[in-house]
């Protein structure tokens, strides 16, 4: 497969990686390269189902994204790779993948958003323990049903710069994790051992300009701090500085208290009335997420910066910069700068918590507005932790960090500033106050060149091609969605409105199979294509696919139409609710069908074009405005009551309660299976005389297992039984889904569902 000749940048290759392959990717660049600009315009153009998290409340609020615990329901406390990892510390927490599959409590319309994920960028990854993203993968697996692939299938891209603010781990938490992770950083994570995400460095640094600081900064990265970098960086050492002369200049510091001290004190040396200024905070939004205090306390003269870009236009402000309050009222703000420019009123600003939701309709996951916080986006600035300066730009700034604690703080902070012109030190900074962690230095210096991430992409973009185009045309989704639905016609009472549409369920099931099996023929060609590889390997395919899309995508577009013309046409009758609900969800799995071959379809002619995908020309290529108008007045009528579109008459009538007749007496659906059981059939032929699942069955039966009126042994042999049992008392479980991840393939789901009914008979 040939790749473009043209020279591509790293936020290029980047780019291409997420949408052109399935292969993870961690980006990451010096302070003031890029990422966050990338991270928007990755969320923008990606054709992929896409969700933003990172480690903590803040980040996610900057990221416009949602924290990890609460996407993934992980539990807080340190993940073991281990069924059996105990401790023997009452305070440290050990959540295992038996305990976190137990302990899941996550909702059906989060499951099902988390198996449509494509694509999870996590940001700040710096700050990520590498047994958090195990978690994440363990979640992830069991969530999409997919144990062979990393994350169940998802693409990852890693966001984030490692020589910042590294991962928070206790001692004794260290000490059992040490045990499996050769370190706490994310690239350490067992899921990535054979799986590395392809490292791609943005190198055109935008905030600094002067090569002396570039190469103070790249050494102090690296470090190869050198004796000149040393005398260069404590040449700006300045004793017995007055901090308070210094107009426009903010400290930055290592701990939270001293920075508070140093601005309450500013503050009360003022003159003048205090002004305060209260947040307001709609719908759900936790303290601990707040982008700022809730109350702002300010008197004129106050240093202040910004901590939001001016998102006007006019770029009177960026994230970091520091001004001095003019003059207060109850409901002013007026701000100078000392570059001369126009003293300005300051406008509120709003932040937003959100939620990710499955559209049900258009298959797209969206971001859900569940809170706001609405505030003037400034706060007070004589001093600010070197924690919290992460993302913000200085002018100038005074360092007092000769106490750093951690490793890279002094880089942080150094490269906050635009340039050294504007550095005042407190006191001379020492050699070992400035080393990285040698494991982040070794790894970065393996990060791969970029003729080599080319390569890499390459390749990978011919698997994701082929695996994409397999899974396109497949059809076996629905397939399933088709053949549920024709064997839910199964009713006795002739006359209900559902049953007189068996002709029609069994018309567009014959329909479809013909479809399917022109698919599979044309997935066999792909495949042949695939092997008899060619230079014009990728044109071949996107000129046979652009034929399969002219053929395939009309018809299922036509069988989408059938069904809801038929919504459309019965959506007046009574008791109509149900079945309207089972059309709808058969019409989205044909629309999903028909989103993945314009989806693929676009792809290719992308690739081969060599242009960016665009969200907004496979929403033209669909043209769905009829489709959205009718689903939109059937989730209207389903949600009414089921006696279809009620008239005013219809609903006085309501009022006379008429005489209820008598209900027949149902068989018991478990008596049932149980009594076809006893005569002889086995639990396959009773699934298929009764149209149910093995699965169901299997509960029908396990009932009675329970009741000990039919042998476990039956159904498992003697050695899994007790095996079962053996784990399950040792994780006090009987949830079979943590019973398989303990037990493995060797035991059905089957197996262990007929053992846990036996303890209960054993109980």
């Amino acid at each position: 497969m040939n790749s473009t000749s043209k020279q591509l940048s790293p936020a290029e290759l980047a780019a291409q990686c997420i949408n052109q392959t399935n292969k993870s990717v961690f980006l990451t660049g010096k302070a003031g390269t890029g990422k966050t600009t990338f991270l928007r315009s990755v969320i923008e153009h990606t054709h992929k189902n896409a969700i933003i998290v990172a480690p903590t409340g803040i980040a996610a609020i900057n990221a416009g994204g949602v924290t990890i615990h609460s996407q993934f329901q992980l539990p807080f406390g340190m993940f073991v790779p281990d069924n059996n990892a105990q401790s023997n510390n009452a305070f440290v927490k050990i959540n295992t993948p038996i305990s976190v599959v137990k302990s899941m409590q996550m909702g059906e319309r989060k499951r099902k958003l988390l198996r449509e994920v494509e694509l999870i960028i996590i940001d700040e990854v710096s700050m990520l323990r590498a047994d958090l993203l195990d978690g994440i993968d363990l979640v992830l697996k069991y969530i999409k049903r997919e144990n062979s692939k990393a994350f169940g299938g998802a693409q990852v891209l890693f966001i984030g710069d490692l020589m910042q603010l590294p991962p928070v781990v206790k001692d004794d938490e260290w000490h059992i994790l040490k045990q499996y992770y050769n370190s706490v950083y994310f690239f350490d994570a067992l899921v990535l051992k054979n799986n590395k995400p392809i490292y791609i460095e943005l190198d055109k640094i935008y905030r600094q300009s002067d090569s002396r600081f570039i190469n103070l900064l790249n050494n102090l990265r690296n470090n190869k701090i050198t004796q000149a970098d040393n005398e260069l960086l404590n040449s700006f050492y300045k004793p017995n500085f007055n901090p308070s002369t210094a107009l426009n200049t903010i400290t930055l510091t290592t701990h939270n208290h001293k920075a508070d001290a140093l601005n309450k004190d500013a503050l009360n040396a003022l003159t003048g009335k205090s002004f305060f200024y209260k947040a307001s905070i709609e719908g759900e939004f936790k303290e601990h997420t707040y982008p700022l205090e809730e109350t702002l306390e300010l008197k004129v003269g106050s240093q202040i910066m910004f901590i939001k870009n001016d998102s006007s236009g006019k770029q009177l402000f960026f994230n970091g910069k520091i001004g001095v309050v003019k003059s207060l009222t109850e409901a002013d703000i007026e701000v100078e700068f000392d570059d001369h420019s126009m003293p300005f009123l300051v406008e509120k600003h709003q932040w937003e918590n959100k939620k990710y939701e499955l559209n049900e309709i258009t298959n797209d996951i969206e971001e859900q507005v569940i809170g706001t916080f609405i505030h003037y986006p400034i706060k007070l600035a004589w001093a600010i932790t070197v924690h919290k300066s992460q993302g913000l730009t200085f002018e100038k700034a005074i360092l007092d960090v000769n106490k750093a604690f951690a490793a890279g703080q002094v880089y942080v902070a150094l490269s906050r500033l635009k340039s050294l012109d504007g550095l005042i030190l407190t006191a001379p900074i020492q050699f070992n106050s400035i080393k990285q962690d040698d494991i982040l230095v070794h790894y970065s210096e393996n990060k791969p060149e970029n003729e080599e991430i080319k390569h890499t992409i390459d390749i990978e973009k011919k698997y994701y091609l082929q695996s994409e185009l397999d899974k396109t045309y497949q059809f076996s989704e629905l397939d399933y969605h088709l053949k549920t639905h024709l064997d839910s016609y199964d009713k006795s009472e002739e006359r209900s409105n559902k049953q007189k549409q068996k002709d029609w369920a069994k018309k567009i099931y014959h329909a479809f199979e013909e479809l399917k099996l022109n698919a599979d023929k044309f997935r066999n060609q792909i495949h042949q294509i695939f092997q008899n590889q060619t230079h014009t390997l990728v044109e071949t395919i996107a000129n046979r696919n652009q034929s399969a899309n002219h053929y395939f995508s009309p018809l299922l577009k036509n069988m989408s139409k059938e069904i809801l013309t038929l919504i459309e046409t019965l959506k007046n009758e009574k008791q109509i609710k149900t079945y309207l609900t089972e059309l709808l969800e058969l019409e989205n799995a044909f629309y999903k069908q028909s989103l993945q071959i314009e989806k693929i379809s676009l792809i290719l002619n992308n690739i081969v074009s060599n242009t960016n995908f665009s969200k907004q020309q496979l929403k033209l290529n669909l043209n769905q405005a009829e489709r959205l108008k009718l689903i939109s007045d059937s989730i209207v009528i389903t949600k009414q009551s089921d006696g279809g579109i009620e008239s005013k008459n219809s609903l006085k009538s309501k009022k006379i309660k008429a005489e209820k007749k008598p209900k027949k007496e149902k068989i018991d659906t478990k008596q049932e299976s149980f009594l076809l059981y006893k005569n002889g059939h086995t639990l396959f032929e009773i699934a298929k005389a009764r149209n149910l699942t093995e699965g169901t069955i299997a509960n029908h039966l396990g009932h009675y297992v329970s009741l000990g009126m039919i042998a476990v042994s039956q159904f498992v042999t003697k050695e899994k039984v007790a095996k079962i049992i053996e784990v399950s008392k040792k994780h006090d479980t009987v949830n079979s889904s943590a019973l398989k991840l303990e037990l493995g393939e060797n035991y059905s789901y089957l197996e262990i569902k007929f053992a846990i009914a036996s303890i209960k008979n054993l109980s």
